[in-house]
């Protein structure tokens, strides 16, 4: 098969073309076991019947149905039918001269700059027309991912049932694993669903899918041998970017049969390069460090990040220097006039100055091996335009690593660097505006490509979740995402690493889903936040594909596919990591989305009815709704959601959540008290003695529910819908450990995606 594939590639090559014709496509989708018409390939329009080759007239003799479809075949036309490319004529010899001759100078009259290469003839087959008879599928080789292989709804309709469906009328396939990913697909996607169940549309579903999955992987056998990454190596390589077949005509008896494709050819290459990941303690755990940058006369970002170190709990003393051409201390830390006047080799380098300069230091660390680790501070590299420089850099740590040591692992640039929790900081911002409050998080790393979305983690979540380390790597040009979650992935303590991506390095997303896998087998979570959801632009004018599976829509299905938890908002993402780092621990072993809800507003328990995202009602038991009854006033509602009211006291509001807690059919709890009610003690005191309320004092509410919290096992939440006057309750809640969300349907959000993901 792969031989056979490659013949046709290297057909192609050889007339110069990146595009392939309609009948090489046929070729490629035959040595992978479909089926496809009956064609014939003529160069040109013939002049007489007599000119017409001997298949030629078989075809004409034998075809059945309505009649023949002839197409121009060209490398350059993309959409045949708009320049007068397609017709159709009955299956006699005559009117195929006549009308390839017609279709020929159509053509040449409304694309007269068009190579045309000739005409494919073959047996016109007719379309039943319903959804679910006519497929669309593709191979694409994604930049970050790979090989994958696109399977939707076909027809000229397709862009419409992907409208309809709002982006989810595809699946979204990698090799290796399409059984799996189909039958996912077939149970998520009603699109998808309909083309594998029976349906009032068909009794009979148009495919089957254990057969579909089964081609489909001799499909991705080619997808992969002529992948980016399987060319690496070749002198000339044979890409295979996309193949796209719209569409495929399913028949009873589970035919399958391709009747329109394109291809396209490239010499694209990708091997990601191998690092010394091992250095990554390094970098994380530096017990000697160095910073370059930093200013004798003012404050800037160099000299914060070295005051920052000066102060820091695992820099070892006496072993922090700063490079400096003429100040012999700075900040009481003493300085070299250059990095190769380092006494030792320090686990760790901070490069801060501008984008030339830091060029050289680089370069100097490379050449010297004076540090095992660099975080490369600014940006103005390829961000910027200035390519040639991140290249440069590039090629310096390259090199490197052909040295007995390896070279050091490299951060950044166009970062803010890295907060190890109890052992160093370099961010360059002062603690006055970003303090950093000891907390519990230390199963937690954060991985923020952008240093700006990473404060504003960092200070949403101050005193509630203080990660074991923050990392900012802003341009990956050495370590990418990939390799902190292959890092991270063999760290015991390690148990959620929450990644904020913007790009992925060429196959890294591959990688990226591959290890986190690998995690969640292991019992741990990746929360995932992908930016960049719009689609390809310029491209999706031109292939169904990439409409309906652009970017981020293959990041969606291949991330969630290998377990990892992908939030679709910055809030989803924040939430997430919350609830997963602070309740970890409470994560059913076996599963399971059934909810309890308790609130004392009626507006609420109707609310999260329609927001319980993927979790269900639970059924209480008799013996609960009886405690429910017992203790809640006689007009609240004692069944799941249990409406307490506003009469409901501290005392009977939180032995309401205990019966619920308590009973065997809930897996987890929502508690959303609107604190406004004058029977519930939820406020600070007031020294003026407005009230008499103490949320510090052992009866209050926050207190109560703290002592619940610490009673069970299971994963509890709270929602308090109220402004700013109710701050230190939630304070109180989150620093013992309770996520509060300010909303009850991102609690009962997060809660969703606690149980059941």
């Amino acid at each position: 098969m792969i031989d056979r594939v490659r013949e046709v590639l290297r057909g192609a090559r050889r007339d110069g073309r990146t595009r392939l014709l309609e009948n090489e496509v046929y070729a490629v989708l035959s040595a992978a076991g479909f089926a496809v018409p009956r064609h014939v390939f003529l160069a040109g329009p013939p002049a007489a019947e007599a000119a017409l080759p001997a298949d030629a007239l078989e075809l004409c003799r034998s075809a059945a149905g309505p009649g023949l479809v002839l197409k121009i075949a060209s490398p350059e036309i993309l959409h045949k039918s708009d320049v007068g490319g397609v017709a159709f004529c009955a299956a006699d010899p005559a009117a195929l001269v006549r009308e390839s001759a017609s279709l020929w100078e159509r053509v040449a009259a409304k694309a007269p700059g068009a190579r045309r290469s000739g005409i494919l003839v073959s047996e016109r087959i007719a379309a039943g027309g319903a959804p679910g008879e006519e497929t669309l599928l593709s191979v694409k080789q994604d930049p970050a991912f790979g090989p994958v292989l696109v399977l939707g709804l076909g027809g000229v309709l397709t862009e419409w049932f992907g409208a309809l469906a709002e982006g989810r009328s595809t699946a979204i396939l990698r090799p290796g694993e399409i059984l799996p990913g189909l039958r996912a697909a077939a149970d998520e996607l009603p699109a998808i669903g309909l083309l594998f169940r029976p349906s009032r549309l068909h009794a009979v579903p148009p495919l089957d899918l254990a057969a579909t999955a089964a081609r489909l992987e001799r499909l991705g056998e080619v997808a992969v041998a002529f992948g980016a990454a399987a060319q690496a190596g070749e002198d000339d390589p044979l890409t295979l970017e996309e193949v796209e077949v719209n569409p495929l005509l399913s028949a009873p008896g589970g035919a399958w049969t391709a009747v329109d494709g394109k291809a396209l050819l490239s010499k694209s290459t990708a091997r990601p390069p191998r690092r010394p990941l091992r250095k990554i303690r390094n970098l994380l755990e530096p017990r000697s460090a160095v910073v370059v940058g930093a200013s004798a006369s003012s404050m800037n970002p160099g000299r914060i990040i070295l005051r920052n170190l000066r102060h820091a709990e695992g820099i070892d003393y006496g072993r922090l220097w700063a490079v400096h051409p003429k100040e012999r201390t700075l900040e009481g830390i003493p300085c070299v006039r250059s990095l190769a006047d380092l006494p030792e080799v320090v686990d760790l380098a901070v490069v801060a100055i501008p984008a030339e300069g830091a060029r050289d230091a680089i370069r100097s660390l490379c050449a010297t091996g004076r540090a095992e680790s660099i975080i490369l501070i600014p940006g103005g590299f390829a961000e910027t335009g200035r390519r040639e420089l991140e290249e440069e850099i590039v090629e310096a740590v390259a090199a490197s690593r052909g040295t007995a040591g390896e070279g050091p692992v490299l951060v950044g640039g166009n970062c803010l660097g890295i907060v190890s929790k109890h052992r160093y900081n370099t961010f360059f911002l002062p603690q006055y505006k970003l303090p950093f409050h000891d907390a519990p998080g230390d199963g937690l790393v954060a991985v923020s490509q952008s240093g700006a979305y990473l404060v504003s983690l960092t200070s949403n979540l101050d005193g509630i979740v203080f990660p074991r380390a923050s990392i900012s790597y802003g341009n990956q040009m050495d370590l990418t995402v990939a390799d902190f979650l292959e890092y991270l992935r063999d760290e015991p303590s390690v148990r959620v690493v929450a990644c904020y991506v913007e790009g992925f390095k060429p196959l890294d997303g591959e990688r990226f889903a591959r290890l986190a896998r690998e995690l969640r087998e292991a019992g741990k979570r990746v929360i995932a936040f992908k930016a960049g959801k719009t689609a390809l632009g310029a491209r999706a004018t031109q292939s169904h594909t990439a409409s309906l599976a652009g970017d981020y829509a293959v990041a969606r299905a291949l991330l969630t596919g290998a377990g990892v938890v992908l939030a679709e908002t910055l809030d989803m993402f924040e939430d997430f990591t919350k609830a997963f780092t602070m309740l970890f621990d409470r994560i059913p072993p076996a599963g399971g989305n059934r909810v309890g809800v308790i609130s004392n507003a009626g507006f609420e328990c109707s609310a999260v009815l329609d927001k319980l995202y993927d979790l269900v009602p639970a059924t209480l038991s008799e013996g609960t709704r009886r405690r429910l009854a017992a203790v809640l006033p006689e007009i609240a509602h004692a069944d799941n959601p249990v409406d307490a009211t506003p009469m409901a006291a501290t005392r009977p509001f939180v032995q309401a959540a205990e019966a619920m807690l308590e009973d065997e059919g809930v897996d987890g709890l929502v508690v959303s008290p609107i604190p406004v009610t004058p029977a519930l003690d939820d406020l600070a005191p007031d020294l003026a003695g407005s009230h008499g309320e103490n949320i510090h004092a052992p009866a209050s509410l926050p207190q109560e529910l703290v002592r619940l919290f610490r009673r069970t096992g299971k994963p509890l939440v709270v929602s308090v819908d109220s402004g700013r006057l109710y701050d230190d309750f939630v304070t109180v809640l989150q620093r013992a450990g309770i996520p509060v969300f300010r909303k009850i349907d991102r609690a009962s959000r997060a809660l969703s995606a606690l149980l059941t993901r």
